[in-house]
């Protein structure tokens, strides 16, 4: 009897110790996507509190991991969000350039594995709200008046809430899960003008106020969060619109930075990251929660037009992408040089710093090895991607990631090998004959290293052509690599 009394203790013992390990391992996760947030946008990455404050951001890097070298894909958001939600570079799809226009199809094969869709076959609970900007339906143009399918339901995610493409876009409404939100019936009546010139689409629904998308989108965050069944984990990728133009600041934020509407859009975002970081305090989650916070690209610092928000920031010291060369479309690190901030209470020490290379298709693998304990390796998933869960949790400070392609809105490539940046003139198969040629007769091949020029001012491609052939070479093998 005391032996079968023991065995119980030992059998109990264990099971105690399953299930404190598996709440352990299986945190909730929520991956916020800014956009347009370039790397010297927020004060924990250096922006003067006398022009805009961040106060939710620095309290995340304060209790978490701060990334110095972490980039996207590309400089451009449709291509970082493929990179994100897949772990591959995104030029392996079909997008080669450019973004997904407000009328294409979605651009990612349902039958493929997503982010989502490992952590829902985990048993997460997944919901994907805000800007989403990957199409929706396999028709073009898409009948908005019509179930949206496929789209994210068919990439994992139980819950969508999205702006199709950007706050200001043709759309002009939300979408909930496959359909649009509160349409009342199908008529269409194109109307009035977009931010961006084109005509809204006319759908007979409610239409998106501009200046309160960024916290309708917090809002509904929130309320998702609030009604889940909290014994089961929860994946949450949040996409913010800021601060992608058009600037549209909150009247409850306007006129409080030190920079104009820029830097009060800047302070939205920052406002909106707090209503999740509160919701997860006041409901006993905040502790079990990985919160990944980075942007999709660099920002965009308009060069033709001075009457422009992000233009009289500037004026008055607020460097948007910190000392980096370039912005948002560019090949250059202002383009793709983004704030990256990690928090996971007992797990990543307050306050740290990583100086390793990372990129945004490496949260793929990094989420992967934290549910199913190893790296990613699926098809068509994960090959680009490399964890960097051992450098969160400081059991091995090695860098992880030895090379890394990132692109510009054209689809030109550079390679990073270490400190060394190589950037060719090869341009994709989908642009046009006449802008491809352009581009190659203007563009002129680059090599810099970025720890003794990190402005990138100093072209050593004529100087140091073993290095070039070196990072040419390996730009080729890493373009022509089908599996990890």
């Amino acid at each position: 009897m005391k032996i079968i009394l023991i065995g119980c203790a030992i059998f109990f013992f264990i099971l105690s110790l399953r299930a404190q390990n598996s709440d352990t391992d299986r945190p909730n996760i929520i991956i916020i996507l800014a956009d347009d947030l370039g790397y010297g946008s927020i004060n924990s990455y250096g922006a003067s509190k006398e022009l805009v404050r961040t106060p939710n951001l620095n309290r995340l890097a304060e209790e978490g991991m701060t990334f110095t070298d972490a980039s996207t894909p590309a400089s451009i958001c449709t291509p970082t969000r493929v990179g994100l939600l897949t772990g591959q570079y995104p030029w392996r799809t079909s997008l080669k350039s450019g973004v997904t226009n407000p009328l294409d199809p979605l651009l990612l094969n349902p039958e493929d594995p997503t982010l989502a869709d490992v952590l829902n076959d985990q048993g997460y609970q997944t919901a994907a709200i805000g800007k989403w900007h990957l199409g929706y339906g396999n028709e073009k143009p898409v009948d908005f008046t019509k179930k949206l399918t496929p789209g994210p339901l068919d990439l994992g995610f139980d819950y969508h809430f999205g702006v199709p493409q950007n706050h200001g876009d043709m759309w002009g409404v939300y979408v909930e899960n496959d359909h649009i939100y509160k349409q009342r019936s199908t008529q269409v009546t194109p109307h009035s003008r977009t931010f961006y010139g084109p005509q809204y689409v006319g759908i007979d629904a409610p239409h998106r106020i501009n200046k309160d998308v960024t916290r309708e989108l917090a809002e509904k965050a929130v309320d998702w969060i609030k009604g889940l069944d909290h014994e089961k984990p929860f994946f949450l990728y949040f996409a913010a619109v800021a601060v992608h133009k058009p600037i549209t600041p909150s009247d409850e934020m306007r006129g409080l930075s030190g920079s104009g509407p820029y830097g009060d859009f800047i302070q939205d975002l920052d406002m909106s990251v707090g209503r999740i970081l509160e919701v997860l305090e006041y409901m006993n989650l905040s502790d079990n929660t990985l919160i990944i916070f980075t942007s999709d690209n660099g920002g965009q610092i308009p060069s033709n037009d001075d009457t422009a928000p992000e233009i009289y920031a500037k004026n008055l010291g607020l460097k948007a992408n910190g000392k980096h060369r370039g912005d948002k479309h560019t090949i250059w690190e202002g383009g793709t040089k983004v704030p990256f901030i990690a928090k996971w209470t007992d797990k990543i020490q307050p306050g740290s710093k990583c100086d390793n290379m990372i990129n945004i298709v490496d949260i793929f693998s990094s989420v992967h090895e934290i549910v199913e304990g190893k790296e990613a390796d699926l098809p068509n998933a994960g090959r680009d991607s490399f964890s960097f869960l051992s450098n969160l949790l400081q059991t091995d400070n090695s860098p992880k990631r030895k090379t890394m392609i990132t692109a510009d809105v054209n689809g030109m490539h550079a390679i990073r090998i270490g400190d060394w940046k190589y950037i060719d003139n090869k341009v994709p198969e989908s642009l046009s004959r006449a802008k491809a040629q352009k581009l190659i007769e203007s563009f002129v091949p680059q090599l810099y290293n970025l720890a003794q020029d990190p402005e990138e001012k100093n072209n050593l491609y004529s100087s140091n052509k073993k290095m070039v052939n070196k990072l040419s070479k390996e730009l080729e093998a890493l373009r022509a690599k089908t599996s990890k």
